[in-house]
């Protein structure tokens, strides 16, 4: 059962990526596979329900869906009040051969068989339940909207802080962004563990926390936090805010002593 469900989510994922590399290509804009991310992982658990249909994969399934929803219109509308974000651009600069055709591969493919690894507790979550374990479910739903209006609410305070004209060429440091330097991604993470504690009720289940797992190096240690990092390291501003708050994990500002000058 959970070989065909894998067979069959990783087979609609690359259908889906397909149809937004399509639109991509109409577009002329790479950076449309950011709209497609969250809806991917909506493709995955609704597939679980229709093929095995549950209370707990039907959990599973809205509480995506709600993450998804939220964050495509967030990235769809950040996409449309700008140009294309400059990491595709300079990545297909160092392409060779046809733009589009490497596109499909290097970005659309790559992402949705990133998004099918994510999404295994999504999957392994329709396996047999171990009674025991059920109470999880309540747990895991507590942790996630936690994430979910933690994330929520930090994207909302960035938007509000750089649609302020007077803001520009500053950075924001407060809010939830005093504690944390990338409080949304933190907020991310807290909803995609909660998803791999759902899987952990099943027989196999701890095997799905390979997506959250997966997900969490990607953004700390890939294409995450690093590249924001990389773009400021000649911002004295973002320095001295980087010295003082924690990188992920909300925590208190640290106090930063100064040398004296002799």
């Amino acid at each position: 059962m959970i070989g065909r469900l894998l067979i069959i989510s990783l087979v609609l994922v690359m259908l889906y990526m397909t149809l937004w590399f399509m639109a991509a290509r109409r577009r002329q804009r790479l950076d449309t596979v950011d709209s497609a991310w969250g809806g991917g992982f909506a493709v995955i658990a609704w597939t679980v329900v229709v093929q095995q249909p549950s209370a707990r994969t039907l959990v599973a399934a809205v509480l995506v869906t709600i993450w998804s929803g939220r964050l495509t219109s967030h990235l769809a509308k950040r996409s449309s009040q700008g140009q294309e974000d400059p990491r595709y651009v300079e990545m297909a600069k160092k392409w060779k051969g046809d733009l589009w055709t490497r596109a499909y591969w290097s970005i659309f493919i790559t992402q949705g068989l990133l998004i099918w690894l994510i999404g295994l507790p999504l999957v392994l979550n329709a396996g047999i339940l171990h009674d025991q374990w059920a109470w999880l479910t309540n747990l895991a739903i507590i942790i996630w909207f936690a994430g979910f209006i933690f994330e929520s609410v930090a994207d909302n305070q960035l938007s509000r802080f750089r649609s302020d004209a007077a803001n520009k060429g500053k950075n924001m440091d407060h809010g939830l962004w005093r504690y944390s330097r990338h409080p949304n991604y933190f907020g991310e993470l807290v909803q995609w563990w909660a998803i791999g504690l759902l899987a952990l009720q099943v027989a196999w289940g701890w095997i799905g926390l390979v997506g959250p797992l997966l997900l969490t190096i990607l953004i700390v240690f890939v294409s995450g936090i690093p590249p924001i990092e990389k773009k400021r390291k000649d911002n004295a501003e973002y320095q001295a805010y980087k010295k003082r708050t924690s990188v992920l994990i909300p925590l208190p500002p640290r106090t930063v002593q100064t040398k004296e000058r002799k």
